[in-house]
């Protein structure tokens, strides 16, 4: 798409060219679209935008399972996470509690999922 790119003080606003303007509607149909990466402007003011993540399929996990105290997340490789936080305030013996009980739907939830999970 061919676009008009405006340098100012802190700002870089790229917008389409007037005999571009009837596809610019299809960029972003359902809205404004917010990517996360890296803008640099070359010598010769090429500008050359990199996301982050390149060569992923979107967010880094994909969370499957939540309890109060703990998140289940699988990576893109198919790597199962269990991340657990608990208050600072807990004592030991809280904590083995929510462990043992939050621990016991986790292992059910594992009991119940598929062996291969699809992306």
């Amino acid at each position: 798409m061919d676009t008009v790119t405006v340098y100012s003080d802190n700002q870089i606003k790229v917008t389409a060219c007037p005999w571009m303007a009837d596809k610019a509607d299809e960029v972003a149909p359902d809205g404004p679209l917010r990517m996360k990466g890296c803008t640099v402007i070359e010598p010769g003011a090429r500008m050359v935008f990199r996301p982050y993540n390149v060569g992923s399929m979107g967010s880094r996990y994909k969370q499957l399972f939540a309890t109060e105290h703990c998140s289940v997340m699988q990576t893109q490789g198919g790597v199962v996470i269990e991340k657990w936080r608990f208050k600072p305030a807990m004592n030991a013996t809280d904590i083995c509690r929510a462990r043992q009980t939050e621990g016991e739907r986790i292992n059910a939830y594992y009991m119940s999922r598929k062996e291969e999970t699809v992306w």
